[in-house]
């Protein structure tokens, strides 16, 4: 059920902005110079234009701030530098990797506009990246259509390091009165029951919700452009990334591919 629980869709009313080719003309604007699709044709669907192949090697140039020669010649050097007498040299050429500047500015001009539902926990984490625009579902002015998120499973702690988890807990489900499922179920109940009760006594909305759990579902308008939205992406789709994180990034990513195949591709999985 978690899964379903958490949606990614489109802004109605804002639509994207912005292509491949729009990138790739923003970059070109340098030279004064401009591009056009490969063999374009009258009342073409959007979705079949493609960019030509100088032009794809430009976005993954700007994705990753080398020629298409210099990261093959580059990579090359790294599959030669594998036994130890070398492991200097390997790290002095990642940092060298790492510090190479990109320039990822047209990407930039794009737009996208997300409407995501998520439990706050999750919104809490991603509320965190750069250069995108936010404005949440409030719960000062509305009381009802309450929803709590139900995970599939309680994971275990990672053993490795202070966050992150790990498979299931075998005490997820173990059984009436010793399972976390019926914990959990019973926890939300008592939560909201509070909640209401202390809005019906007529304690202020604003801090009646202090008393409802991070597993509550929130909705909220999520905005910003490729290059912002593809930062994200990298760093929530990791496997390392909490699960409930890296379901959103997915849906967005797979929003991203569809409207920027190229660029999005470029910063997000690299080349």
């Amino acid at each position: 059920m978690s899964e379903e629980q958490i949606i990614v869709q489109l802004n109605p009313d804002v639509p994207p902005t912005g292509s491949d080719l729009g990138i790739v003309n923003a970059a070109r604007r340098s030279f004064n110079t401009r591009s056009e699709w490969e063999e374009p044709f009258e009342d073409c669907d959007s979705s079949l234009l493609k960019l030509k192949d100088k032009d794809k090697r430009l976005l993954e140039f700007l994705a990753r701030g080398m020629t298409a020669d210099d990261f093959d010649g580059f990579c090359g050097e790294v599959e030669c530098l594998g036994n130890e007498e070398y492991k200097e040299k390997l790290v002095e050429m990642l940092w060298q990797w790492r510090n190479t500047p990109t320039h990822d500015t047209p990407f930039n001009h794009t737009f996208v506009s997300f409407e995501v539902k998520a439990p706050i926990f999750v919104r809490a984490q991603l509320v965190k990246h750069e250069y995108l625009i936010m404005s949440e579902f409030s719960r000062r002015y509305i009381t009802d259509d309450i929803e709590f998120y139900r995970p599939t499973v309680w994971r275990e702690q990672s053993s490795d390091k202070k966050q992150g988890s790990r498979g299931e807990h075998p005490l997820w489900n173990h059984g009436k009165g010793t399972g976390y499922r019926e914990a959990e179920y019973e926890h939300n109940d008592n939560a909201l029951g509070l909640y209401k009760d202390m809005i019906k006594m007529g304690v202020s909305i604003e801090q009646a919700r202090m008393v409802l759990p991070q597993s509550l579902m929130t909705s909220w308008t999520w905005s910003g452009t490729l290059g912002a939205f593809a930062k994200m992406c990298t760093l929530r789709i990791h496997p390392e990334s909490q699960y409930e994180a890296q379901l959103v990034a997915q849906q967005v990513y797979g929003y991203l591919k569809e409207y920027y195949p190229v660029g999005a591709k470029a910063l997000v999985e690299g080349v």
